[in-house]
């Protein structure tokens, strides 16, 4: 891992994605101990900076890094074990009785490959889950790839509707996930968080909703992360058991408001939208996971409407089958446009804001990432616009929305030091990761 210490990044062009979307031709950045410390062309920059060291743009975009504001990282060992199967099937098919299995090593692999592969493809903030059990090797995973990001304990206390699935009382997992808080969270420069990650209403109980809400309450900057409202089978569940739909049910648990993000948010109600604007809680929209398990088609477009905060995700590798935030970016305006038949809907420029400076609002970290500006953290990618998928480029906006993908990305860097460069991960050994990943698919083909 290569720290920058007073390093000129540029690029052909510098999408800023800052509130007036500046885009910067023959354009640099100057970063000066892991900040983003001044803008401008290359020209000014070179004038104003001497720098002993310089990133080359040329036939480089640079951007923020993406955004992830709902990702399972510890899933990523079960990639393609849990295909074509509903929403609660392939939790209580595959994806529960998976998790209880892993070991720590287990935990520990599966997580990091998964940060290796969102840093490979642009990411470099991650809003995450854990599992219910050694979270702790997760911590060390995301703290040793070296991204940011929110993550912590899957907390769960019910396992009614998933008899194969272990659980602990609402008190011993909420003294878990303190632990894990008092251990973790502001933790390497403040770019490792906790997060009070509540599975679903279906695996946690009321006592349980209270404790997360009680203790979120304790700590500053401390995020309610949960799924809701994602498949019909699911809110007809909730409803059955708490008498009342899921939003409704959320709000009365106190477990909404402007430090909660929740994933999916499909099968609302109109009071539900309107419960969802008024308490400003955030929304995670994950296209691809919606359609491979197919729960519906989020309808983004009244959220963004109504003034409520969205951010992009790609969910878990099962439920997905890969970690690249531009196949999200291009799906979800897709899925919009469809939606209402209307090609003018989330146009390019909004769907990238969505990936970055928006995603970064949706999990409260938009005063330090998401958005290429003096004074915020230096985390940077570079995609490269030199193959066949990028010629001709009219416009770089459109160019990072419907034709790059991941791996177009060249460069990565968070929190001013570089994590991939030249297909390297500087952080992460990734044929180690590999040999050890080819030992666990053996298990499961045994």
């Amino acid at each position: 891992m290569i720290r920058l210490k007073e390093t000129i990044i540029e690029g052909d062009y510098l999408v800023t994605c800052n509130p007036k979307n500046q885009i910067l031709k023959e354009a640099a950045v100057y970063v000066v101990d892991g900040r983003i410390h001044s803008i401008g062309t290359k020209k000014e920059i070179h004038t104003d900076y001497s720098s002993s060291k310089v990133i080359d743009g040329k036939n480089k975009i640079l951007l923020p890094g993406l955004i992830n504001t709902h990702s399972h990282s510890v899933q990523t060992l079960l990639r393609g074990k849990a295909d074509d199967l509903s929403l609660l099937d392939w939790l209580s098919k595959v994806i529960l009785p998976g998790e209880l299995n892993f070991s720590e090593q287990d935990v520990y692999l599966s997580s990091l490959l998964g940060f290796a592969e969102m840093i490979r493809t642009g990411t470099t903030t991650a809003n995450d889950m854990l599992t219910t059990h050694n979270s702790e090797k997760g911590f060390e995973a995301a703290i040793d790839s070296g991204i940011r990001a929110r993550t912590g304990k899957m907390l769960m206390d019910i396992n009614q509707d998933f008899p194969d699935t272990e659980v602990e009382s609402a008190d011993e997992v909420i003294d878990k996930a303190i632990r894990h808080i008092e251990t973790y969270h502001g933790s390497e420069n403040n770019r490792i968080k906790s997060s009070l990650n509540a599975r679903f209403l279906l695996s946690c109980s009321p006592k349980l909703m209270k404790l997360i809400v009680d203790t979120q309450q304790q700590y500053s900057d401390l995020m309610i992360h949960t799924h809701a409202s994602e498949s019909k089978a699911e809110c007809k569940k909730v409803k059955k058991i708490f008498g009342k739909s899921y939003i409704r049910a959320l709000k009365e648990f106190g477990a909404l408001g402007s430090e909660t993000i929740f994933a999916h948010g499909i099968w609302l109600d109109e009071e539900e939208y309107r419960i969802v604007k008024e308490t400003d809680t955030r929304i995670s929209h994950n296209p691809s996971s919606n359609c491979k398990l197919a729960s519906g088609i989020c309808d983004v477009q009244k959220y963004l409407d109504m003034g409520v905060i969205v951010g992009l995700a790609t969910d878990g590798a099962p439920c997905n089958n890969n970690l690249d935030m531009f196949n999200e970016v291009r799906l979800a305006s897709f899925l919009q446009k469809v939606k209402y038949l209307n090609e003018k809907i989330l146009p390019a420029q909004q769907i990238l804001r969505m990936a970055t400076i928006d995603g970064a609002r949706a999990i409260n970290w938009d005063h330090e990432v998401g958005s290429i500006e003096e004074g915020k953290k230096a985390d940077l990618i570079q995609v490269d616009v030199s193959d066949v998928n990028a010629i001709p480029l009219y416009d770089p906006v459109s160019h990072l929305v419907y034709s790059a993908s991941g791996k177009d990305v060249c460069i990565v860097i968070i929190d001013g030091k570089i994590l991939y460069q030249d297909n390297v991960l500087t952080t992460i050994d990734i044929e180690k990761i590999k040999k050890e990943v080819k030992k666990y698919q053996e298990k499961w083909i045994d």
